[in-house]
């Protein structure tokens, strides 16, 4: 998670992650596991392949999908892009705005002309169905219509890191007359103004960019055609002619490259829509008749599990494809969470693993000086996904770790307990060089300790370890009187940025969720919601600097504690926000401009994709409490007929039927051994008594269902009728 602003692109950010690389340009979480043994290549690729998880058998292979125009895909960005990822890869390509394809390393510059006249740029790039990773745009010159069709699949040769783009580009003449068409390819390298750089790019340029098949040398390209645009295409009226690019993320020698091309285009694009079929299914279904909600969770996944790569024998969450290459802790926990609530526990527990490499011998868990929120977030994302659907069978180990981060903590607060400062029970000041902008004592840091204390309990507990699971419930008791004694003592009327209430609100946001510090009905809450969304002008979205400046995921965590405190209009909004600010493929940005630019913080970003997993699950099945809660902000149109498939909560997996017909409310669910709270269909209440076994809820608008029931079946009548 990082806060630059759109409009100031000298300002804060993360660390170039070449500054983390060593002298071989490894990462420092390479070199962490450097002495582990690497899977062959072909293992890898198999693995990356073949996914996790439970299988969905063999599936017949798309031919294809209808025609469609990708300008008739919305866009909430100015200049639309694409990136063109896979598992497990180490580049991506960046479909620009201009239609060039750009790896961070290399550009590959494309230029249709026809009857002299140069195509203009393409107006959207997108998608299929706004998820699924086969990227459309259009660019017209004259009558002369120009289709570009393309796609990421892994690389030749087995090579688990690198991926190759299959490209087609078909010419159509929509006039009356016959059209002369052709179409020039360049490889050029990018300038100093470029978008992003590859981490792994060389820090000064290499040698010649080569196309294959004319280079019997390692090349940059191949294509079937002349990329020098000799080749002229005389196009009857209704006439259109392909041709197709094969575009490695890497230098490649051309023999293998070409043999990749030999399989048709079309194959390969069945080969992705295949893989990203079968890899969506995997997961949770969500089937709630809101093709805008589904189609944006489907999106969120495919960035999700693309940004992972491989550091020796582990998988580790990355920030993003394109720009934020690189592994934070900020990011990692919150993907990994994500992941293992929407049905992907083989994912999210590899990933988890991975982010134990950042944990160091004291037991803090740092990806970043400074950032000492980092040892929360590391035990909150290994207790999510080891302890979903049921413990791991490594639960001892993780529950190990957890522990020492929890030590850590202790002993930092311990430590400060003895300077006598006012807040000196608290973590100890930092400078995360991040969104903060200030030097101090963040209120984050503790909040996000606390609920890794929370976290390790459960993992003890799992691992049945209860003495040690006890000392921690203790132990984060006292740290949360402690807490709520500094925020009295702090003098803020809600809860600040910082003890010394200093710097940008960012870490305080997860005081109530996901750290659950503070209950949602808490009056510092309220007060807090209402003061950061006062600045943005009902935009949905928190502002990020100045009102102009939009940040995607850092008001999400509101959204969820809007579910939990029963204010279901605040969390819409956040959600129809959230739904708005996408790109045509579906992905999110970072942090934009009201005007719908972005600079160089380009989309999409992992951990935007996240938040909006999180907010629509909780809206659905919320199991982070002691009692599970569901339909908590099912919206109207999903009451028609709403059905969940395959959630994992803490107590097993979970199936949701969710439906109104008329004045009555029907729910089927998976029994669990807890009590489960029912939140009825917006605008009404309950009509008539209870049946049994249900019973009232403190909330109006809420049920409860005790532990082993499955079916609830409740009479309803408007709100506005039930007001006396």
């Amino acid at each position: 998670m990082r806060g630059r602003r759109v409009d100031n692109p000298a300002g804060p950010r993360k660390l170039d992650s070449r500054a983390l690389r060593g002298d071989h340009g490894r990462p420092m979480l390479a070199r962490a596991a450097s002495r582990r043994a690497r899977l062959p290549a072909f293992a890898m690729l198999l693995l990356v392949l073949a996914g996790c998880g439970r299988g969905t058998g063999d599936r017949t292979a798309a031919s294809g999908v209808p025609d469609f125009d990708p300008d008739s895909i919305p866009d909430a960005y100015r200049g639309s892009t694409a990136a063109l990822m896979w598992p497990g890869a180490t580049r991506a390509f960046q479909v620009r705005p201009d239609g060039a394809l750009d790896n961070g390393d290399w550009i590959v510059r494309l230029d249709p002309s026809a009857e002299g006249v140069a195509a203009g740029p393409p107006r959207v790039v997108a998608y299929e169905e706004r998820w699924r990773p086969v990227a459309h745009w259009r660019r017209w010159s004259g009558r002369t219509r120009w289709d570009f069709e393309a796609l990421a699949l892994p690389g030749p040769e087995g090579r688990d890191s690198g991926l190759v783009v299959s490209l087609s580009v078909r010419a159509t003449n929509t006039g009356t007359t016959p059209v002369e068409a052709r179409l020039a390819a360049g490889l050029v390298r990018p300038d100093s103004a470029r978008a992003f750089v590859a981490a792994d790019a060389p820090e000064t340029a290499g040698g010649a960019l080569r196309w294959a098949p004319a280079s019997g040398d390692t090349v940059q390209a191949w294509t079937d055609a002349d990329p020098s645009g000799a080749t002229i295409w005389r196009l009857a009226p209704g006439a259109s002619h392909a041709t197709r690019l094969v575009l490695p993320a890497y230098p490649t020698p051309a023999r293998a490259l070409a043999d990749w091309a030999r399989t048709p285009h079309a194959q390969r694009a069945a080969e992705a829509r295949r893989y990203w079929d079968d890899a969506l299914a995997r997961g949770t279904r969500f089937t709630l008749g809101d093709p805008e909600v589904e189609r944006a969770l489907a999106a969120a996944r495919v960035v999700m599990l693309a940004c992972r790569e491989r550091r020796g024998p582990h998988w580790v969450p990355i920030g993003a494809p394109l720009h934020y290459r690189d592994v934070w802790l900020r990011d990692g926990a919150r993907v990994v969470s994500a992941l293992a609530v929407s049905g992907y526990t083989c994912e999210a527990r590899e990933l988890a693993d991975g982010l134990v490499l950042l944990q160091w011998p004291t037991g803090a868990f740092v990806s970043q000086r400074g950032q000492l929120d980092g040892t929360g977030q590391g035990l909150w994302a290994l207790e999510q996904a080891m302890l979903r659907p049921a413990p791991d069978d490594s639960v001892a180990h993780f529950a190990g770790a957890a522990l020492g981060g929890v030590r850590w903590c202790e002993g930092q607060r311990a430590f400060g307990r003895q300077s006598g400062w006012p807040f000196g029970m608290m973590l100890p000041y930092g400078e995360p060089r991040d969104n903060e902008l200030v030097r101090a004592q963040l209120v984050g840091n503790d909040a996000w300790a606390i609920a890794g204390y929370r976290a390790t309990a459960r993992l003890l507990r799992a691992a049945h370890r209860e003495a040690e699971a006890d000392t921690v419930e203790a132990a984060r008791a006292r740290y949360r009187a402690d807490f709520v004694a500094a925020l009295a003592r702090s003098g803020a009327p809600d809860v600040p940025p910082s003890w010394q209430r200093v710097g940008r609100d960012w870490g305080n946001l997860t005081a109530a969720w996901p750290c659950g510090v503070l209950p949602a009905s808490d009056p510092r809450c309220a007060r807090l919601a209402a003061r950061v969304w006062s600045t943005a002008g009902g935009a949905g979205l928190l502002t990020y600097g100045d009102r102009d400046s939009l940040h995607y995921y850092l008001g999400a965590d509101l959204g969820t504690w809007a579910l939990l405190a029963g204010r279901r209009a605040e969390a819409d909004r956040v959600l129809d926000a959230m739904l708005q600010w996408r790109t045509a493929s579906g992905g999110a940005g970072e942090i934009m401009g009201r005007d719908g630019g972005y600079g160089h913080n380009l989309p999409p970003h992992a951990t935007s994709a996240a938040a909006l997993t999180a907010l629509v699950r909780n809206a659905l099945v919320f199991d982070d409490a002691d009692t599970l809660m569901l339909t908590l902000g099912a919206r109207e149109r999903w009451w028609r007929d709403g059905h969940v498939q395959g959630a994992p909560t803490r107590w097993g997996m979970l199936d949701l039927t969710f439906r109104r017909d008329g004045d009555a409310a029907t729910w089927t669910w998976s029994p669990v051994p807890v009590w489960t709270t029912l939140t009825l269909p917006p605008g009404t209440r309950l009509a008539g008594g209870l049946p049994a076994p249900l019973r009232a809820a403190a909330r109006a608008d809420q049920v409860m269902a005790p532990p082993g029931t499955g079916v609830a079946r409740v009479a309803l009548r408007s709100a506005a009728e039930a007001r006396p």
